[in-house]
């Protein structure tokens, strides 16, 4: 606990900057994921309707928590293949540039495993999916989905025992830089308020997510990349008695795993609420249960099974029909994570501000605090990129930038990132700097 509170007393002053930059008399908001395509949105104060979360995610649901979980709309002007009310078959072309001004001689953004070459050009997912929901009528029904992924980003959409083996080499791919993934693979059974869902799937603990168009930003938080899951195998029972309340919970194999080195059962949970006119909503979703000790391979610590929990809390706030805000508050433990057998932590806090400038224009802002307090996670990336754990410290990032959709099948998304570190270790431009700045873009093609 005294850890803890260092921690928190050692973040305040950087705390207190990021609630002046995202306004924190503004809390509240809308992932886990999907970008973009923005309603038209009636004048300030036109008052027809109440605004409400997930406003914004009419055509993508890309700011309310069920980013992660892959739930991607359809709505867009063109398909490449028919659609049916209930079945789809879908996907998108996504690649972009990330220039780092320190201009890194290993080509890596620091310590990052997503969207992770510096100064080079890179094709991150070319991303298919077919789909059939369940019924929208009430009535009982079969559904399924099988997602492919090819690109840079399948690195972190892989499962041991599927794409890679039980012990971690490559089964599906041999390089390093661009494979093939399969990310979901499920069949589901139920209604609309009561449903089972068996196979593979993206996890629903976390705010960003794998699919391109999840998200509002081309790079990603800290908190995607090193805090949680991405996938699961297993099942999952989604229970939504009103339209304000809704409950997930079920048994997967771990993290990222159908068969591991390590298999044990893991809990994995969310609850989300909201009000009426969905204006304010919060979720809380967990996932808990034995995994190995030291993914990283730090010396002096027992690779043992033991656990490990991660935990989200999300709040969502709209206080306009062009104003989105959200608060994103993280922490992870692995027990048996230290030497001499004590407990690794991990922690932080994401914000997002987003703003409806227009039907083709949205603004966005993120400010994160990741605090690797015992250097486990910040680091666990590709074999080549040389910025590894351990880099206990904290991490911050602030990333701007607007979302632009010329036509309803492509979005445009510019940023500028300002990554900074407060610790003993140097994890930008190759073991030599304690920040790094940024300007990228990407293109996302919809089919």
């Amino acid at each position: 606990m005294g850890k803890v509170l260092l921690v928190v007393k050692k973040a305040r002053p950087y705390l207190a900057g990021l609630a002046l930059i995202l306004g924190a008399n503004a809390w509240g908001q809308a992932p886990r994921m999907e970008p973009i395509a923005i309603p038209a949105q009636p004048p300030e104060g036109a008052g027809e309707v109440p605004p409400q979360v997930g406003d914004f995610e009419e055509g993508d649901p890309v700011l309310d928590d069920e980013v992660m979980t892959g739930v991607i709309s359809r709505d867009q002007g063109w398909f490449l293949f028919p659609q049916t009310d209930r079945t789809s078959v879908r996907g998108w072309l996504d690649g972009g540039f990330m220039g780092n001004s320190g201009n890194p001689g290993s080509k890596f953004n620091g310590p990052y495993n997503a969207v992770d070459r510096a100064n080079e050009a890179m094709f991150n997912q070319a991303y298919l999916i077919a789909e059939r929901v369940l019924p929208t009528d009430g009535s009982l029904g079969v559904g399924g989905r099988v997602d492919l992924l090819y690109g840079e980003d399948f690195l972190l959409a892989m499962s041991q025992g599927w794409e890679i083996q039980p012990g971690g080499g490559q089964r599906w791919n041999s390089g390093e830089y661009y494979g093939l993934a399969m990310p979901q693979l499920y069949a589901e059974f139920g209604t609309q308020e009561l449903s089972v869902k068996l196979g593979h799937f993206y996890t629903i603990v976390g705010y960003e997510g794998v699919p391109a168009v999840g998200n509002f930003f081309y790079s990603k938080a800290y908190s995607y990349q090193f805090a949680g899951p991405f996938t699961e195998w297993g099942g999952l029972a989604t229970w939504r008695p009103t339209k304000n309340f809704e409950v997930i919970g079920g048994l997967v194999n771990g993290w990222n795993a159908v068969d591991a080195n390590v298999n044990a059962v893991n809990f994995l949970g969310r609850a989300r609420v909201q009000n009426d006119p969905n204006s304010l909503a919060a979720s809380f979703a967990i996932i808990t249960g034995d995994q190995p000790s030291n993914v990283a391979g730090l010396p002096d610590i027992a690779n043992v099974a033991a656990n490990r929990t991660r935990y989200s809390l999300i709040l969502e706030a709209r206080p306009t029909n062009r104003l989105e805000y959200v608060f994103h508050q993280w922490l992870g433990t692995q027990a048996d994570g230290v030497p001499l057998g004590g407990t690794a932590l991990w922690a932080g806090i994401d914000q997002y501000l987003y703003y409806s400038l227009s039907e083709k224009w949205k603004a966005g802002a993120r400010f994160e605090w990741f605090n690797d307090v015992d250097g486990t996670r910040v680091g666990l990336n590709r074999p080549s990129n040389p910025n590894k754990t351990p880099l206990p410290g904290n991490f911050f990032s602030l990333t701007v930038g607007p979302n632009w959709l010329p036509t309803q099948n492509l979005i445009l998304r510019p940023e500028l990132r300002w990554d900074f570190y407060d610790g003993d270790a140097k994890p930008y431009n190759d073991g030599t700097k304690t920040e790094q700045l940024m300007l990228g873009f990407d293109a996302i093609l919809k089919f």
